[in-house]
């Protein structure tokens, strides 16, 4: 403990920190999701049937996964309680940093450049102070790659279900020791069939009790709601056509009633058909996401926490208004933070060129990549944020290869 707080940087990192929660207790401020986590909450371990449902959207009772939702039984519905579990939990991400970082030489020089790249993410305490799960995702993700590079297997399958139950995002990361072992990194065990089968149990359920084996309805309603969208308005000069058809097919569902097989296969068909349809364009449109994954300062995520005014244009609100809209300040923000954005993933891909032979820095890169990928044409500003600490970590690197010269690089990776 004292050897991480005597650190500047770790200072100012929970005082922001802080800052952000108080805030939140002085002036509350919410996501639409947070609704979306505590309706799941409030009708949680009762008789669902597709009758009795809050069915304020299509196929709405399986659409988020349940841990956040006991989360929030167990605190009683007081928020309060949620946001300084968050600050705890916030808390760790210095010392799990560390002890990455104490696996190389340099380690004091790469700390302090590591803990600077979180400071300089906005996202990091809005996020901390937001009733949400992305900060509990960004924990359980930094503290899974903490203990598999100290070799505690067994500890892995126990983060990956908590992933699993945090976010539908993380199923695919139930191939992670089955790739590693196959790479010769990894030593499988029984307890690594266990997130599988939970994951399995929870689909089950979902037949059960909907008639539909998924695991979280918002792998349909997500891309037909998002990325259908998107890659239709890239193609139309007048959005609201867009908006007119998505009515006319809202209508179509709700004639569909509670039968969710139904919406699902609706909805699944139009999404299918539009990207096989425009395929060309959809890449363009996943790659241009990906990449505003990396680059956006999260404005949106700003005007939210700050209790700005609501404005739309560039890495805005995406309703097809004119950028000219947003205010000469919020373009400042956007720009220098976008700036300082873009000068990390610049360090950061010059960490992963010069260092690729080392396997640690190919494993960051790749949970990096994979977010980020898997956000598609979407490039929510939030979707790094699991992978951040990982992300800042590799800044760092590229920071110090760039400062150092090419034959001392072999040095500052030895192991200590």
């Amino acid at each position: 403990m004292k050897l991480i707080w005597k650190y500047t940087w770790v200072k100012i990192y929970v005082l922001l920190t802080i800052f952000a929660v108080v805030k939140q207790f002085y002036s509350f401020s919410v996501l639409v999701d947070f609704f979306e986590y505590k309706k799941t909450a409030l009708y949680l371990f009762q008789n669902w049937t597709s009758e009795n449902a809050p069915i304020d959207r299509f196929l709405e009772p399986m659409r988020r996964t349940i841990l956040f939702p006991i989360i929030w039984r167990i605190s009683n519905f007081n928020w309060p309680v949620i946001l300084i579990l968050q600050f705890v939990l916030s808390l760790t991400i210095p010392f799990g940093i560390f002890k990455l970082v104490n696996h190389f030489k340099i380690h004091s020089k790469l700390f302090q450049l590591s803990m600077i790249c979180v400071i300089t993410y906005p996202l990091q305490f809005f996020y901390s102070g937001f009733i949400m799960p992305d900060i509990w995702s960004q924990v359980l993700l930094l503290w899974m790659v903490v203990y598999y590079i100290e070799g505690k297997y067994n500890w892995v399958p126990f983060f990956l279900i908590l992933l699993c139950l945090l976010k539908p995002v993380f199923i695919v990361f139930l191939i992670f020791p089955f790739v590693l072992a196959i790479l010769k990194k990894y030593t499988i065990s029984v307890f690594d069939f266990i997130p599988l089968c939970i994951i399995l149990c929870c689909c089950y359920f979902n037949y059960h009790s909907y008639k539909i084996f998924t695991y979280s309805s918002i792998t349909t309603t997500n891309p037909y709601d998002y990325n259908r969208k998107l890659l239709l308005n890239f193609h139309k000069k007048d959005i609201s056509d867009v908006d007119s058809l998505y009515e006319i097919e809202h209508q179509h569902l709700q004639i569909l009633g509670s039968n969710m097989v139904l919406q699902k296969k609706y909805m699944d068909s139009l999404t299918q058909s539009s990207i096989n349809e425009n395929l060309g364009s959809y890449i363009f449109l996943h790659l241009k996401g990906m990449a505003a994954t990396f680059l956006d300062p999260g404005r949106y995520d700003a005007m939210v926490f700050l209790n700005w005014n609501k404005s739309s244009g560039i890495m805005g609100v995406n309703d097809g208004n004119s950028p000219s809209k947003i205010p000469n300040w919020q373009y400042v923000y956007m720009l220098f933070l976008g700036g300082i954005q873009l000068l990390k993933l610049a360090f950061a891909l010059f960490a992963v060129i010069q260092l690729n032979r080392y396997f640690h820095i190919k494993l960051y890169a790749f949970i990096i990549v994979l977010l980020a990928f898997l956000a598609g044409p979407v490039g929510c500003a939030r979707y790094m944020l699991p992978s951040y600490p990982l992300m800042s970590l590799l800044s760092a690197m590229g920071i110090i290869c760039f400062i150092v010269k090419f034959p001392k690089i072999e040095n500052f990776i030895t192991k200590r």
